[in-house]
């Protein structure tokens, strides 16, 4: 799903699998579950959303797994 909703943009990812395996260490930085990965791919997503004044979520449901990134709309960051 994707849109825009008080101002702000919203892009939500669902699947239908069995979720993270560890929900808790899912944004730690190098940490994966998986035999070939990096563990870099969510922290960097939600590090580049945050940046750029984003809310950056997990979460498992009893569907699968849910990503929800969100920033205001017309966001200017000042360095």
């Amino acid at each position: 799903m994707q849109g825009n909703q008080q101002g702000r943009q919203i892009i939500e990812i669902i699947d239908n699998g069995p979720g993270f395996a560890n929900l808790d260490n899912a944004l730690t930085p190098f940490y994966t579950t998986k035999s070939h990965g990096s563990g870099i791919g969510l922290s960097l997503c939600a590090e580049i959303t945050r940046n750029h004044g984003g809310e950056f979520t997990l979460e498992n449901t009893e569907n699968g797994a849910k990503i929800m990134m969100s920033w205001p709309v017309g966001n200017t960051i000042n360095h």
